[in-house]
């Protein structure tokens, strides 16, 4: 039988079984109430999950907050001092004022981004590629949160799956 390349692993791949392979990161859900006080708690807790879920009354998802936007955020209400020298026109100036109010994650949240389950690798790849996330919530038909997928452990899984996890690895010591 073949060996499978990278192309075929990452388009044909379901992210249910990538997300078998995986070390199972749950997702950190939380409600556009929580507190940015109660997020970072959470994110701190939850250290190897880097977005966190937004859902309404009913679980679907409404949003996320990719814990570097949290950072920034709160990073900008203790020490303002250094974003203010970066500020140059009004619609920055709208920006700060926007994110020095915000005290909860429905205030900082981003649009919701997730994959289904029957969702390819590659597309996975792709989603959090063009919306510049580390990773992304895996939802059921009814768009609730049931997974979370990783995008440094998702490339690691292809690369072992693929055989080519020696290109990470230094060459071997020819005086060794």
């Amino acid at each position: 039988m073949a060996q499978p390349t990278p192309e075929s692993i990452t388009q044909s791949t379901p992210i249910s079984e990538a997300h078998r392979l995986m070390a199972r990161t749950d997702p950190v859900i939380v409600r556009a109430t929580d507190s940015l006080h109660d997020l970072a708690e959470l994110a701190v807790q939850n250290s190897q999950c880097r977005v966190l879920s937004v859902v309404d009354e009913k679980q679907r998802l409404i949003g996320l907050v990719p814990v570097r936007l949290l950072v920034n955020d709160i990073f900008l209400k203790i020490v303002p001092e250094e974003f203010l020298g970066v500020i140059t026109d009004v619609d920055d100036v709208m920006e700060y004022a926007r994110h020095v109010a915000a005290r909860t994650a429905g205030e900082i949240m981003l649009d919701p981004v997730a994959v289904q389950a029957t969702a390819t690798v590659r597309d996975a790849f792709e989603l959090m590629h063009k919306a510049h996330l580390n990773g992304l919530p895996v939802l059921d038909a009814e768009g609730r949160v049931t997974g979370y997928v990783d995008q440094l452990e998702m490339l690691l899984v292809w690369v072992r799956s693929s055989g080519r996890d020696g290109m990470l690895r230094p060459p071997p010591d020819p005086t060794g």
